[in-house]
């Protein structure tokens, strides 16, 4: 075999190289990428589940007191959050779901990533409630109406960006 053959062989292999690393490389970007739609979409899931409860519940506490004939704005929580003794799942109306600052919930719904471990991955939800308007329902009300906003954040290790995801529940 001379030079030139021996360089020409040289260089096939080297491009063979390059190409299957390149090959490699993008079947592990695909991977990674069809993981964090995995995590997005059950992200998502955990938000409308968490939202779908909310929603199933009472509006207010008060609205639970079947002794009062009618109920009027005045009579709604001025404090928006649990009562005392109250744990998440247990909530009994919408603005239990007002969790103080700081304080999160970890979903059970869990998912193993294996590009970032073997263990399964659990999902944080905070959430606040507050009053709104129908005409502003995007601004916190400083006022008790008859519409209250939920909104929920969701988070994992392995999901690049936080779901975030709003509702607003009425009493008419």
């Amino acid at each position: 075999m001379s030079t030139g053959q021996m360089m020409l062989a040289l260089g096939a292999v080297i491009l063979l190289s390059l190409l299957i690393l390149r090959f490699n490389g993008t079947t592990f970007t695909a991977q990674e990428m069809t993981m964090d739609s995995k995590m997005g979409i059950l992200a998502i899931s955990v938000a409308n589940s968490y939202i779908d409860v909310a929603k199933k519940k009472a509006f207010d506490e008060v609205v639970m007191d079947t002794t009062k004939p009618s109920i009027t704005l005045s009579d709604l929580s001025s404090t928006l959050g649990k009562e005392s003794g109250e744990v998440y799942p247990d909530f009994d109306d919408f603005d239990d779901y007002n969790l103080p600052a700081g304080e999160v919930i970890v979903d059970t719904t869990t998912l193993i990533n294996p590009s970032k471990s073997t263990k399964a991955t659990p999902f944080y939800i905070t959430s606040k409630v507050y009053y709104v308007t129908t005409a502003n329902p995007n601004t916190p009300a400083m006022v008790k109406t008859w519409n209250k906003k939920l909104e929920v954040k969701v988070w994992t290790e392995g999901l690049i960006d936080t779901i975030r995801m709003s509702t607003v529940s009425s009493m008419w």
